[in-house]
């Protein structure tokens, strides 16, 4: 069964170095992904990305950076485990929905 999620193609004649690979591959791998995991992967690119900003704008704190590796680990960790949480409702969402199929 095709993937039912969709991106916009290349325009015409795009196959230099200017060409994305990577941004390629995952088209690529997005399109044989079966329809339930095309919906996990639309809800982690959407709400996902969000929360990885919010990361990155965090590591970018002075406070953030005076800390010491071991530290700066746990902090990364527990934002992680902050996403993952945050992410976990719109999961449960996702199945209850197919469930129902």
């Amino acid at each position: 069964m095709p993937s039912a999620y969709k991106w916009r193609p290349l325009p015409a004649g795009a196959l230099g170095p200017a060409v994305n690979r990577q941004t390629i591959r995952r088209n690529e791998h997005r399109a044989s992904l079966t329809p339930l995991k095309t919906a996990f992967e639309c809800a982690r690119a959407n709400r996902g990305n969000r929360l990885k900003q919010r990361r990155d704008f965090a590591r970018r704190y002075d406070e953030y950076q005076a800390l010491d590796d071991e530290t700066k680990a746990q902090v990364d960790e527990e934002m992680i485990v902050e996403e993952n949480e945050v992410l976990e409702p719109e999961r449960v969402a996702i199945l209850a929905d197919w469930w129902r199929y």
